[in-house]
């Protein structure tokens, strides 16, 4: 058997792109190398480890199982250089990182340039979607790490809880102009509204305060995206609950208005999460510690709403 190094770094990365295109560019590398690489793989192994459709491709059993395998073995090694110098050798390697929802706009380009300047031996690629995504991804392997809300309803993983963010409820000026500095729940509730749907944790959130005043939610509009939420609000067609930092740049051009819920605690917690059976390398240990700086300088600066929580690890 002649497996080697590269064609399990190869490998890893097309599981994780779920395209060998994606994976080629991520890689640097051409694609009709890295088509070679697996063929050769799969050979060695007499298994077949994907399985190609139009949009891409998925782990065929096999696959699933040598992913992994390889994801530890991959880890392992990524460690040994650190290992062997005491802890002396800076953090180099791959790192994949999910960041869900709306404080992906405010802290993936500060990460990334604070990776380059401190740890330039890192390659760090960083994904953003919905929170079930993130999930989904760190759950299966596919990333090392997410920043992502509600960690507690995780199992089987750690977590380091970063910080809590309040919701507010936006409009359009026009709406907004009458009303007072503080809206009830209460009233909220009963307003319009365009939401996610209900697999997203806001939802849930909003969903679970109505409930408690046994009130109905009026929601017209179900959208899984921050920027179609506001394109709605602007336009004056509904009401939104939503975490100021998904909204900076129309609430600086005054194009909706946020008003802070009153009668009600609507907050989550944001936090970094990695699976317990996979402990992180030293790179992505690196990135952990300094995303958490990220999020405090951006608290700081105003571009993230909410309450520092000073990292702590916990498992859920």
């Amino acid at each position: 058997m002649n497996i080697t190094l590269r064609q399990l770094r190869y490998f890893v990365e097309i599981a994780r792109s779920r395209s060998f295109s994606r994976a080629a560019q991520q890689l640097g590398i051409a694609q009709p190398a890295l088509s070679q690489n697996i063929a050769a793989l799969e050979d060695d192994l007499g298994a077949k480890l994907f399985e190609r459709h139009a949009k891409g491709v998925d782990l065929s059993p096999e696959g699933q199982r040598l992913f992994d395998r390889a994801v530890d073995l991959l880890a392992d090694l990524d460690s040994l250089r650190s290992d062997v110098h005491g802890g002396d050798a800076p953090p180099a390697g791959p790192v994949r990182l999910m960041v869900a929802g709306s404080v992906a706009g405010v802290v993936i380009a500060p990460l990334l340039q604070a990776v380059a300047s401190r740890y330039p031996a890192i390659r760090l690629s960083v994904s953003d979607g919905m929170s079930f995504e993130a999930r989904l991804q760190v759950e299966a392997g596919h990333a090392q790490l997410a920043l992502m809300p509600s960690p507690s309803e995780m199992q089987g993983m750690e977590a380091m809880p970063v910080f809590e963010e309040r919701f507010m409820v936006f409009g359009s000026p026009k709406l907004m102009r009458r009303e007072p500095a503080e809206v009830a729940f209460e009233k909220v509730a009963r307003w319009p509204l365009a939401s996610p749907d209900r697999a997203h944790d806001l939802r849930k959130i909003i969903e679970r305060a109505a409930v408690s005043i046994d009130q109905p939610l009026d929601v017209r509009y179900e959208l899984n995206s921050p920027p179609m939420l506001v394109a709605v609000v602007k336009e004056g067609l509904a009401y939104a609950v939503l975490p100021p930092s998904s909204c900076i740049e129309a609430v600086a051009a005054k194009s909706i208005v946020g008003r802070p819920i009153g009668g009600t605690e609507l907050t989550r917690v944001q936090a970094i999460v990695w699976p317990q059976q996979r402990p992180l390398s030293p790179a992505a240990a690196a990135v952990r510690d300094l995303l958490a700086e990220v999020v405090r300088q951006q608290l700081e600066s105003g571009l993230l709403y909410g309450r520092l929580i000073e990292p702590a690890h916990k498992k859920i």
